[in-house]
Parts: C-alpha cells; sequence; structure tokens
C-alpha cells in the first residue's frame, strides 16, 4: 500500500512528494512526459548546452518560498552571487533597476514630482492589508489616493513582478502582499546554479529513499468509491492509495475524474481559469554581448530577460554564450502563429534597439511558446482567497497542489508553498 500517490512531476508534485518522503510516507511520482520539472523542466544536451522550458528565477532568494521546501529537507538552494545590476526598460531605454525607496527617489526615470508621489504609493502599499485588496485591481488601489499619470504608467513594473503587468488586471492584493515580502525580506531575485537542474535533483534523491518516480505513464482515472479515493489507475497500471495528489493544473482534473463528483461553483471556477501564454527565445552567441548579470525586465513591455553565462557558465559550453529572452502573449492566446510572429517581431525589436550589435552575433536560437506560462493570472476573481484550498472538500484523500491552487506567492512559489500545506495536513 502506497501512503501516497503524486499526479504531476513539477515543482508541486516533486516538493509534497520530498516533504512527505522525508516524513518516511511511502509515495509513488507518476509523469506523463519523460522528463521531470512540468512547467519548469530543464535537460543539458549532448553539447554540452542547458536548456530551461523558459528561465526560471525563485523571489527573494534565500528567503523565499522554494527555500524553505529546501530547508524542510535540511536542503539550501545555492544561488549564484548577487548582482546589484538588474535593468528595467522603459521608454525604450534601459534603467537601473531601483532596489529600495532611496533607489526610487534618486532613480532618473520619473521626474522628481512623481518619484515622490511614487514613494507615497509604496507607503500606501507597505500599511495597506492585502485582504482588504485581493478583490479590486492595483489600478483601483492606485486611483483610490493618487491621480499621477506618470506615475500611472509605470505601474506595470509592480504587475509585472508577479507576471500579471496589466494594472487594471491584476489583483491589488496579490501585488500588495508580494511587495511586503520583499520589504520584509530585504532581499531579490535568486537565480539557482545550474537552473532549476538542481532543485530537482534535490527533490528527487528525498523522493527516491522512500518512493519511486514513474515517467511516461499517464494517470487515466484516479478510483473513488464512495467519495473516498483508493487509488489510480494508469496507461501502464493500477495503484491503490488512500491518498492521492493532484499535482497539475485544476482544468485537467475532470480528464481523470467526473466533474459531478464535485460541487457545481469549484467546477466552474476551475473551468474558468485564465492562464497566461508566453514566446521565450533562447540565443546562443561566441562572445558576451552584455556584462549584465542580473535580470532585465520591462515595465511598459511585457518583457523579460537573462544573460545567464555570465553569472552561471556551467549553461554553455566553454567559450559559448546564452541568454533567454520572453515576451508575454495576449490574453486569452489561442494558439495563433501570427500572434506569435508578432510579439517575435516585437522583442527582437526591442533587443536590436537596447543592444545594437547583439542580433548580428547569433550563431543559434531556440523558440519556444509555452501556452501555458503561469497556471493562474493573480487577477481578482483567481486572487489567493478566491482559488480553491489544497483539500478537496468533495472528495476524501483528494489532494490539490500547483500554480492553481490556495497558496502563497505568485507562478511557481505558489506550487511549494501548497505543496507545504498539504504535507503539513497528511502529516498533523
Amino acid at each position: 500500500m502506497i501512503d501516497a500517490i503524486i499526479i504531476g512531476a513539477g515543482y508541486g508534485g516533486m516538493s509534497v512528494a520530498a516533504l512527505l518522503a522525508h516524513s518516511g510516507r511511502r509515495v509513488l511520482v507518476i509523469e506523463a512526459s519523460n522528463l521531470i520539472g512540468g512547467r519548469a523542466s530543464i535537460f543539458t544536451d549532448e553539447a554540452g548546452y542547458t536548456w530551461e522550458y523558459g528561465a526560471h528565477s525563485h523571489r527573494l532568494a534565500g528567503k523565499g518560498i522554494a527555500n524553505q521546501v529546501m530547508n524542510r529537507l535540511g536542503e539550501d538552494i545555492k544561488f549564484t552571487p548577487e548582482s546589484k545590476d538588474a535593468k528595467l526598460i522603459f521608454k525604450s531605454s534601459l534603467w537601473d533597476r531601483p532596489e529600495g525607496p532611496l533607489d526610487f527617489l534618486t532613480t532618473k526615470i520619473l521626474s522628481f514630482s512623481s518619484r515622490i508621489t511614487l514613494l507615497r504609493f509604496l507607503l500606501k502599499i507597505k500599511g495597506a492589508n492585502p485582504y482588504d485588496w485581493y478583490d479590486k485591481t492595483l489600478l483601483e488601489f492606485y486611483r483610490s489616493w493618487f491621480h499621477n499619470k506618470e506615475v500611472e504608467a509605470f505601474l506595470p513594473l509592480f504587475g509585472m513582478t508577479i507576471m500579471c503587468p496589466d494594472p487594471s488586471k491584476v489583483s491589488a492584493g496579490e501585488v500588495i502582499d508580494f511587495l511586503q515580502r520583499v520589504l520584509a525580506a530585504g532581499a531579490g531575485v535568486g537565480e539557482p546554479v545550474g537552473g532549476s537542474k538542481q532543485i530537482f535533483s534535490k527533490l528527487r534523491s528525498h523522493i527516491e529513499k522512500n518512493g519511486e518516480i514513474h515517467l511516461s505513464e499517464k494517470v487515466t482515472d484516479i478510483i473513488i468509491e464512495n467519495y473516498q479515493v483508493k487509488g489510480v489507475i494508469t496507461d501502464k497500471e493500477k495503484y491503490e492509495s488512500s491518498k492521492i495528489i493532484f499535482a497539475a493544473r485544476l482544468p485537467l482534473l475532470f480528464d481523470v475524474v467526473k466533474e459531478e463528483m464535485f460541487d457545481r461553483e469549484f467546477v466552474t471556477y476551475c473551468k474558468g481559469i485564465e492562464n497566461s501564454s508566453g514566446l521565450s527565445i533562447d540565443f546562443i552567441t561566441d562572445e558576451p554581448v552584455s556584462t549584465i548579470k542580473g535580470g532585465i525586465l520591462g515595465v511598459d513591455i511585457p518583457i523579460w530577460a537573462k544573460f545567464q553565462s555570465n553569472s552561471d557558465p556551467s549553461f554553455t559550453p566553454p567559450g559559448k554564450h546564452l541568454s533567454t529572452w520572453g515576451i508575454m502573449l495576449p490574453w486569452g492566446f489561442d494558439g495563433d502563429p501570427e500572434d506569435v510572429d508578432k510579439a517575435e517581431q516585437r522583442l527582437k525589436a526591442t533587443i536590436s534597439s537596447l543592444f545594437p550589435e547583439f542580433l548580428p552575433k547569433i550563431k543559434k536560437e531556440r523558440k519556444l511558446v509555452a501556452y501555458v506560462m503561469n497556471g493562474t493570472v493573480l487577477t481578482p476573481r483567481q486572487s489567493k482567497p478566491n482559488r480553491p484550498d489544497v483539500v478537496c472538500k468533495d472528495i476524501k484523500g483528494l489532494y490539490f497542489v500547483g500554480d492553481t491552487v490556495r497558496g502563497d506567492g505568485c507562478s511557481g512559489d505558489i506550487s511549494f508553498s501548497s505543496a507545504m500545506k498539504v504535507a503539513d495536513h497528511i502529516c498533523k
């Protein structure tokens, strides 16, 4: 008898499996693809290039939620040395990224009067209760006190930190919660040495001490009797367990359980979950095109970038250099290749304007369309209080982990957080 079966081997599934195995539970992780990692998968090819599904950083570095999981396992994520040269793209120019109130006061990105307004706005954020604002947008929060158009044009930066740059769309409570944690931690973004490979390697080592990981095996049905889970059926085998952890996106749940088993409100929410999509391009050059070690974040354009090789040479063979650039695709992206082409043109035009010598030096590029980038866009409807709990209220023994449930933070942090919540519930 397996103590817990975990469906999905992304951040959330691997984390909850490692935590349970570490506590003495016998676990089985079942993953349909041939790679561990889900939307954070990573592999190194025969030529020595390390390729990620997009590019993944970890908010608050050693003080962040990802490292909290590792700490519970007696581990630490090893991050590359902190860099102070992160940049912003605003009004077609590259600027040093402000890292605190003093930087925001002295930056030349905004006029002096707008900087004062921005500081007052940050003070409002620092003193706000997120729960008063989860159901309102960031723009509504801002306009409750301020009407400076220059600062309003700068608001996408705060939404972009949680991957929803539109201030009229992103939940004010989610932005407030994140920025309060940043201010309390006094830490920025962390880049794991070797990327996500380091994290999954450590999680896997804990799982395999008291469990198994089955790749290229697809769960076709969760066995339920009298509203109690009994196990799963896959395309290869049947496994019994009284605890099943669904660690994939909630809209996929109804592929393995009939929706009639759940409350109608839950089903409606899951089917209506809005995700984001993005285009990322990995560029290989024979020489560095910049000395920047920190990341680049767009303010008035939804772009992000990092020059991995500048801070972590392990990503490429000797003498080669890698940078990854990404741009968000339109909300509601349905796979239209024209949308992808337009985004690629916009991305490359921005790169050319900021780094004129970059594109002519490219020796190789890899384009990746992420149809699902973040499983949950942090709108008011999909803010933390409104997302489903990690414990299923309809079926006993069924749990949910991943970035579409009620965890803390945003993006991958929700997965790590929900994994800890489920592990705590099972082990209590």
